[in-house]
């Protein structure tokens, strides 16, 4: 009996220190932020933001103008005159709202998708590198509250990723 429990306590030994040796982290923010497709995916969704981002900025430059001059001029302004640049403003502020929601959304769901595929070549990166590595454990760097350096595999994967582009 006492060799049986001491065979399965040696075994459960064993395979802990097995797995212990398996264990890797990657941080994938830094990965994230240092790959050369990350760089690249910024300034496509800039270029292609851009038309309607200056729309938007011109519309928040008129807005400012039209109050500023209102608040200058206000004293020398006939009702007429007031009301009028009022209207303006007004009107001005709804289609600065019309603009800016629906391009907020647009941005937001844009950088999602290009982040996903972002993430999708880095977890084929991560996969390639552990197979490599010969781990059987990837976690994030992040969940993690200490490791050893040598098991972070987060610049072979960044230099992976980078081979991919």
């Amino acid at each position: 009996m006492k060799k049986i429990i001491l065979g399965l306590v040696t075994g459960i030994l064993m395979s802990t220190a097995a797995i212990a040796e398996t264990i890797a982290v990657v941080n994938v923010q830094l990965i994230a932020s240092k790959i050369p497709q990350a760089a690249a995916m910024q300034q496509t969704l800039q270029q292609e933001f851009a038309g309607p981002t200056e729309e938007v900025k011109k519309l928040e430059s008129d807005i400012k103008f039209n109050i500023e001059k209102f608040q200058r001029e206000s004293m020398t302004m006939s009702d007429e005159q007031k009301t009028e640049l009022q209207t303006k403003v007004a009107e001005l502020q709804q289609a600065y709202q019309a603009k800016l929601q629906p391009l907020e959304q647009q941005m937001r769901r844009r950088q999602a998708e290009e982040r996903n595929k972002i993430l999708a070549l880095i977890q084929q990166a991560v996969q390639v590198v552990a197979a490599d590595e010969k781990v059987d454990i990837v976690l994030d760097a992040n969940a993690v509250a200490y490791v050893k350096p040598e098991l972070d595999l987060s610049e072979k994967v960044i230099e992976k990723v980078t081979k991919l582009n």
